[in-house]
């Protein structure tokens, strides 16, 4: 079954005689359980999802130690990385390619003002920003819009512990709440200069004003 949406992926899936498999729910969601986004995580997120994923895998290898050897390593790794998608992931996100998926615009809208409230009240957190469709304030929403946002880490070991451990709150929030929350945090401002710059951007904080000074011409009115 053809997803409603259209998913990109890199050659050779993007090849219009794979999209029959490639564009179908069942794929775009093993291929998003597998792979959890990591093309799109900067060094200092990617660093933490290892280092949880290698320690949520020991710590259940002891409790499955009676299967053995390769089968309790195997056992350990497919638990815990399906618990990383499902709680450190973006399974809406995904569900959005799915023909099944709806979700009503107030319920994304309500949980857009809450995560909002929430990051202000982080006093350690200097810069976040909504992008794409979220960013134009006027524009409308559909049943199948999500929310893009983007945070940048603090600097240091605590700015980034509180970062990632941030990340997995919302995270945890929107799968809960069947909320599509497209989100990742970046090393520096600097690495949303990756992004189409033509594409618009709207701070939730900018408590320096770096996001300002150096996309000024992206900032939605």
């Amino acid at each position: 079954m053809t997803a409603y949406k259209l998913k990109r992926f890199p050659a050779p899936f993007d090849s219009p005689a794979l999209a029959g498999v490639t564009q179908s729910c069942a794929f775009i969601l093993a291929a998003n359980w597998l792979m959890q986004g990591v093309r799109g995580m900067d060094r200092k997120e990617l660093a933490f999802r290892l280092l949880l994923e290698a320690a949520l895998t020991a710590a259940l290898l002891v409790a499955l130690a009676p299967l053995g050897g390769p089968a309790s390593l195997a056992a350990a790794l497919v638990l815990v990385h399906s618990l990383n998608f499902t709680l450190n992931g973006q399974v809406w996100v995904c569900a959005r390619y799915c023909p099944w998926y709806h979700r009503n615009q107030a319920a994304s809208a309500a949980f857009l003002v809450a995560i909002r409230r929430l990051l202000e009240r982080q006093a350690w957190l200097e810069e976040a920003a909504l992008i794409g469709s979220r960013s134009r304030a006027h524009e409308a929403q559909g049943p199948r819009s999500d929310i893009d946002l983007r945070l940048v880490v603090p600097p240091g070991l605590s700015g980034w512990l509180r970062a990632n451990l941030l990340l997995l709150r919302l995270r945890s929030l929107a799968f809960v709440r069947a909320i599509p929350l497209d989100v990742y945090a970046y090393d520096s401002p600097a690495s949303l200069g990756r992004l189409d710059q033509a594409e618009p951007l709207r701070p939730i904080l900018d408590r320096r004003g770096r996001l300002a000074a150096a996309f000024a011409h992206r900032i939605a009115r």
